[in-house]
């Protein structure tokens, strides 16, 4: 018998293979994926001493994920525009 985890794991692999199939862009991975690396970067910035200003100016991790996913968040509404201007 399957737990209820390995269920709703199977699930989300169909859905995603689907998605790929079909062609659909899975969103929230994007926005996961550009949070990253927009995170990274912030992160590096800040260990750099290159940014002393904003959010990364005292650099609290929790705004700069903040800021991170704020940042992911308004790329991935300009792209979806774009996908839907196609």
């Amino acid at each position: 018998m399957i737990s209820v985890l390995e269920k709703q794991y199977m699930e989300t692999v169909i859905r995603m293979g689907r998605r790929m199939q079909s062609g659909e862009v899975d969103w929230e991975q994007r926005r996961y994926e550009i949070a990253k690396n927009v995170m990274a970067a912030m992160v590096g910035a800040v260990a750099k001493g290159a940014v002393n200003k904003g959010a990364m100016y005292d650099p609290n991790y929790i705004s700069l994920a903040k800021t991170s996913v704020e940042a992911a968040s308004a790329l991935v509404t300009e792209l979806k525009k774009t996908q839907e201007n196609k």
